[in-house]
């Protein structure tokens, strides 16, 4: 079978004159230092004698130690890398899978395989099949201890996290290196210098491959360095890097037809750069075919999956000649062809087509009587846009009505960067504990629902938005405690993590730096801010909602500090109705602390305007990196009931003509009712006093 196999590689006829170019990882060079190596993939030009780095950076898992495939646009391979066992006081090895995308050279995959999957390691690189697809290496047969007991030829299987090797039997001669022919011959240089044709039948573990020996190379000082080895299809040539035993890194021509044997030294490789997993870089196209087109642009109107594809036909050939005539194109999306055509050398072409909604690649190649130029791609999205989500999604809750008020922005733009028209926007509204649907097809950005839990709770709700039929992601708004409001006195010392369940935290900036509790390393524990390093705070803690009574008298006392000496941390407090904290009225403003020396703070003069439910808020306003805020021990209480008669104005003890000439003098501004605290009163609110706000002022006097 080897016999056959190599006497059809002697046929082959002499390749054109070329010269190519090769993928490979570097991982040593005599410039490099010790913070400054720079392993990686490189792009090795053979005939400028230059090694150019593909990637940003150092990676050392771009050039697996262990061997590596290139194959359907991926390379796969095995990476180690030594470490030191504590336990066993010795050098250990940990092993890694890896995968890389050949036009990004982005890491797609990396799973640890763990010291003791130890035998996944090849010395000598692995080998490609481009007939069957299979990979071959010779691995290392470890015991316990990392001594090599044997080796085995086995193939390897990346399909899947946890590659799968098959032995196909013992590999006794030590291999620098291997590689397939483009006839699924696997071939072999041996660390004696000879070059060997391997046999890939599986004879079991337990028996020796058959190995056939070609011909000495002449070499015979190869170092157990890392070694390399390649075919190019178009010379019928292997390519070999190598390290000899001078510690210098060679690259050679092998020829491997039976007869003429022998490797030619072409030149010490750039900045004596050690090689792995060499790999050919194949041409784009014939030397006489087109180059790739110029100008590919698409254009699809608004949702439509019909629009036009349009391009430059190139004026040139692949090796840079002149090129005229009629060429022919195609046109594909995601692989199936959806035009074709003809263009001149040089001309501008549009075509029609017709493609399905999504993600789509276009590719374009033209061609002519020697061959098809290169690919050009363009990727873009083609119909109905996918909304972002909706932006500034806020919750107010109206204790007197029980509604619940949503209001939201309309996303401009769509995940593809594609415009949305807002007036087209459709959204869905859910709640949230029980992600139940409650507003379905929502026109404009706001939504309103009578909502009166039985229990009290946090609360918050989500809103997507809808284009065309197509839901967008979801935007959480601020979630808020609602529900049967709290009695005084309140008081709450944070002690435990659930004593914060029934708080409401506004994270007004948006930074996800906000109020949460800490434990204390004392036991207990404590609300508190810990700064960001970018953002002012702009912070609200509230407190759950508390039933108020109009003319009651409350109070609020605290503990406050800063939890760093020289540190700053600034807070007001206030109180209000719904969530909505502009119009809130303030109790202590701007306090300021600058030790960790705990405050007790006080507001004994809290008289709410109306009878309803209120929240009482801290708003952490500290500085961008700075401030630690803790706060502790909140206390609500009331400090003196509301009056009996609330219309006995003139506290004679009843409510009569009195009290309602001095409501009206209150309303009119006069002179003589200076005295009189008009608060309590509520009028019609049409900023006109007249016989309906008597009437009201009347009815809130007696009760009604």
């Amino acid at each position: 079978m080897i016999t056959l196999a190599l006497l059809v590689s002697g046929l082959l006829m002499q390749a054109r004159e070329y010269s190519p170019k090769f993928y490979c990882g570097v991982v040593k060079a005599d410039s490099w230092t010790m913070n400054n190596n720079l392993e990686g993939i490189y792009e090795y030009d053979l005939a400028g004698q230059t090694l150019t780095k593909l990637t940003e950076g150092r990676d050392v898992y771009q050039a697996p130690l262990g061997g590596a495939v290139y194959e359907g646009g991926k390379m796969k391979g095995i990476h180690f890398k030594t470490v030191w066992d504590d336990f066993d006081q010795t050098n250990t090895y940990i092993l890694y899978h890896v995968e890389y995308d050949m036009e990004t050279w982005e890491r797609t995959l990396a799973v640890t395989l763990g010291d003791m999957d130890r035998n996944y390691i090849s010395s000598c690189g692995m080998a490609h099949d481009p007939v069957t697809g299979t990979n071959y290496g010779i691995f290392y047969n470890f015991n316990m201890s990392w001594q090599v007991v044997n080796r085995k030829l086995a193939t390897i299987d990346f399909s899947t996290n946890t590659p799968t090797r098959t032995i196909l039997g013992n590999a006794s001669i030590p291999m620098a290196a291997i590689a397939c022919n483009d006839q699924g011959v696997l071939y072999g240089i041996g660390q004696d210098g000879w070059l060997y044709a391997i046999s890939t039948a599986n004879v079991g573990s337990g028996t020796e491959v058959e190995v056939m020996p070609l011909g000495d190379l002449g070499i015979d000082n190869i170092s157990t360095n890392p070694s390399s080895m390649t075919y190019d299809a178009h010379t019928g040539r292997f390519y070999w890097s190598v390290v000899l035993n001078d510690q210098k890194c060679y690259l050679y021509e092998v020829n491997p037809n039976i007869g003429s044997v022998a490797a030619t030294q072409l030149m010490q490789t750039p900045d004596n750069s050690w090689l792995v997993n060499l790999c050919v870089i194949e041409p784009k196209a014939a030397d006489e075919a087109p180059a790739a087109v110029n100008d590919l642009a698409v254009n699809f109107e608004g949702a439509s999956t019909t629009g036009t594809v349009s391009f430059t036909a190139p004026t040139t050939t692949y090796e840079g000649n002149p090129l005229t005539g009629t060429l022919s194109y195609t046109i594909t999306a995601n692989g199936t062809e959806v035009a074709t055509g003809t263009v001149e050398a040089g001309a501008h072409a549009t075509a029609t087509v017709t493609v399905p909604a999504g993600d789509v690649e276009f590719i374009v190649t033209v061609a002519n009587e020697v061959g098809t130029s290169p690919e050009a791609k363009l990727t873009t999205y083609v119909g109905p846009e996918t909304p972002n989500a909706p932006t500034d999604v806020l919750f107010d809750y109206n204790y007197d009505t029980k509604q619940v008020t949503l209001t939201w922005n309309a996303p401009a733009m769509g995940i593809h960067e594609q415009p949305l028209d807002p007036e087209a926007l459709t959204y869905n509204v859910y709640r949230v504990p029980g992600g139940q649907l409650i507003g379905e097809a929502v026109t404009g950005t706001t939504f309103t629902e009578e909502f009166d839990p039985e229990s009290l709770a946090g609360y918050m709700y989500k809103v997507e938005a809808v284009n065309a039929g197509i839901t967008g992601e979801a935007a959480e708004s601020n979630k808020a405690v609602i529900g049967p409001a709290l009695d005084v006195p309140y008081t709450n010392n944070f002690n435990t993590e659930a004593s914060f369940d029934l708080l409401t935290v506004l994270d007004n900036n948006h930074d996800g730096v906000t109020w949460h509790w800490e434990r204390q390393y004392s036991g207990g524990g404590r609300a508190t801010y810990y700064r960001s390093t970018e953002n002012d705070a702009d912070d609200w803690l509230l407190m759950p909602p508390i039933n108020l009574k109009r003319g009651a008298t409350y109070s609020i006392t605290f503990d406050a500090n800063t939890a760093i000496s020289n540190d700053v941390d600034y807070m007001d407090v206030a109180y209000g109705q719904g969530f909505n904290t502009e119009g809130y009225e303030t109790l202590i403003d701007h306090i300021i602390m600058n030790e960790p020396v705990t405050h007790t703070y006080r507001n004994d003069t809290i008289v709410p305007a109306k009878t309803g439910v209120y929240y009482f808020g801290f708003h952490c306003t500290s500085v961008a990196n700075y401030g630690w805020l803790l706060l502790k021990n909140v206390s609500i209480r009331m400090v003196q009931d509301a009056s009996a008669l609330m219309g006995d104005v003139n506290a004679d003890g009843k409510v009569d003509i009195a009290d309602v000439n001095i409501v009206i003098n209150i309303m009119l501004g006069k002179d003589d009712a200076a005295n009189y605290d008009g608060r309590a009163y509520v009028t019609e609110g049409d900023e006109v006093v007249d016989i309906a706000d008597v009437n009201a002022v009347i009815n809130i006097m007696l009760g009604k």
